[in-house]
């Protein structure tokens, strides 16, 4: 450390010979027996007997029985844990439950992808408006988590019921906002709840969200519409077939009307499961923060700032101008939106593009669907393991690089009718896709600036606007041109997401400080002479090795 443990007095020489029961003070309010000869910095000290108690599953153990604001922290994690397995459920039915909205509303796929399009919209609102309600909450914040996940039990409930078209859309407008709200509250709270040592915990509940993306598409898939639907003899078309998509323009009206009748479709069944869901995740968040014994907010917001430097001096962080974190912030927050923009329009369009560029049946697409959110499962399971061992910014890089390999081979295994390809590439794709979102936010929190609610809710506003405007030209491009435009899409902006990458880590090693860096402590020395009560000031240096990036 470049601090020697001796003593020194004013005289020069190298010990005091203290009595056993003469202490020496220091600046740094430490207290040490002057037979030992031992220096001990504060935060040196607090961090090794905080670390001693947590290392090791024996020490969880004993915090989860004697600490109960520990355990209380870990239960509301819990809790969040649980909420996001089903936030992820809702949108992993939403692609194959795609054709029977469609069959509910009678409603073209040009016309149903404002379906997404209210969705995604109502998950920007949502993030504005919890974002801010998050920060300015003085009471236990696990409520703003709570209130989301009921309002998503109703609306579940509500959606295979709206045959308007109108009324269709403003359900998902709805269910956008309570998934906004959801998602921001629920990576803040966890974040406010741990700070930086929360990365194993953010990969946790987003590895709970990819489980239950992945297990919807499987519970969804039985109870969709049969993929053949019969015209009346009166229609000139003879039969149509709504897995392919072969509806004439002109026609759509009236056989819609006639033909695909809303009770052909058993979609309540599986969305009646969802809600079922998200109310067995929100009773336990409201009785949680109904008996938190935790200090309120009220408490601690005269130190906020003071806690916002502190992390900056522990992150190792300069104080770099407010035009520069908003440049960063800036550039985030375009990572957050193709990133979100690819994962949505793959997710929600995968299903349609097997029907109706591979032919396949609508049961066949979902089971692709759930290959799709297995693997991105897997590999957030593997993300909570790997976060503690490499940098969040090595793992965006690489994972960013194998997107690209992966829709490159979806697009040429479209292309050239290669369909073992597309299981393989659908799967790489998925865990490619797996820890990036979380990564962000860890990268965000360890290397640049604190996650607060509001920073929080400017990320997922991006990523709904990533999320909105992809299905607009999406749909268009691949209803009347040809659904390749899906691989073409997603191969584009999964190159735009690589370069988008390399230009924030460009700006954000620039607001660090070098990777050898002295922090000054301040230690005072009493001499040896009991009468003598000057005191010598001196400066040690202590080297910080800290690589974050």
């Amino acid at each position: 450390m470049g601090v020697s443990t001796g003593e020194y007095n004013l005289n020069g020489n190298s010990k005091l010979d203290h009595e056993e029961d003469e202490k020496t003070p220091f600046t740094e309010q430490e207290e040490v027996n002057g037979n030992e000869k031992q220096l001990i910095e504060k935060c040196g000290s607090q961090h090794t007997s905080g670390s001693s108690e947590e290392d090791g599953p024996e020490g969880v153990l004993t915090k989860l029985k004697r600490d109960a604001v520990y355990r209380e922290k870990f239960l509301i994690s819990l809790g969040i844990m649980w909420s996001f397995f089903v936030l992820g459920w809702t949108i992993g039915q939403f692609g194959p439950s795609l054709l029977d909205l469609r069959i509910i509303t009678q409603v073209s796929l040009k016309k149903a992808s404002g379906f997404m399009t209210g969705h995604s919209v109502g998950y920007l609102v949502g993030s504005i408006i919890f974002g801010i309600i998050f920060d300015k909450m003085r009471s236990e914040k696990t409520y703003c988590v709570a209130w989301t996940a009921l309002a998503l039990t109703v609306i579940m409930a509500l959606i295979p019921w709206c045959s308007i078209y109108e009324l269709m859309v403003g359900i998902h407008v709805l269910k956008g906002i309570a998934g906004g709200g959801l998602d921001t509250t629920g990576n803040a709270l966890l974040i406010s709840l741990w700070r930086a040592d929360g990365k194993s915990f953010l990969q946790s509940i987003h590895f709970a969200f990819a489980i239950g993306g992945a297990i919807s598409p499987f519970v969804t898939g039985p109870f969709l519409a049969p993929d053949m639907v019969d015209i009346p003899s009166h229609n000139p078309t003879g039969n149509i077939s709504i897995a392919n998509n072969t509806v004439e323009s002109d026609n759509a009206t009236s056989t819609d009307s006639l033909e695909l009748p809303s009770m052909e479709s058993r979609l309540y069944i599986p969305f009646s499961i969802a809600a079922f869901l998200a109310l067995t995740a929100s009773i336990p968040l409201f009785v949680l923060a109904f008996t938190s014994k935790r200090p309120s907010e009220t408490k601690s917001v005269k130190s906020t700032s003071s806690d916002s430097e502190d992390i900056d001096q522990e992150r190792n962080v300069q104080k770099v101008s407010t035009g520069m974190k908003v440049l960063v912030l800036v550039i985030l927050m375009v990572i957050f939106g193709v990133y979100c923009a690819t994962e949505d329009g793959f997710n929600n369009f995968l299903a349609t593009f097997c029907v109706s560029q591979l032919k396949w049946t609508k049961y066949i697409a979902s089971v692709v669907t759930a290959i799709f959110w297995i693997s991105f499962t897997v590999a957030r399971f593997l993300g909570i393991f790997l976060a503690q061992i490499f940098k969040p910014i090595k793992l965006i890089f690489l994972l960013t690089s194998l997107l690209i390999v992966g829709f490159l081979g979806f697009m040429l295994a479209a292309q050239f009718k290669i369909y073992e390809g597309i299981w393989i590439s659908s799967g790489l794709v998925g865990a490619s896709m797996s820890m990036v979102f979380p990564l962000i936010f860890a990268w965000t929190e360890e290397s640049i600036l604190p996650v607060t609610g509001l920073i929080a809710s400017l990320f997922l506003i991006a990523a709904s606007v990533g999320s909105m405007v992809n299905p607009i030209f999406l749909a268009f491009l691949m209803e009347e041109s040809t659904p390749m435009w899906l691989a073409y899409t997603m191969l584009g902006e999964s190159v735009v997401l690589l370069m988008v990458v390399c230009l924030a880590w460009t700006f954000a090693s620039r607001i660090r400080l070098p990777k050898n860096t002295f922090r000054e402590v301040k230690i005072e020395i009493r001499s040896e002479d009991p009468d003598e009560v000057e005191y010598r000031s001196i400066i040690a240096e202590s080297e910080l090795n800290e690589d974050r990036l």
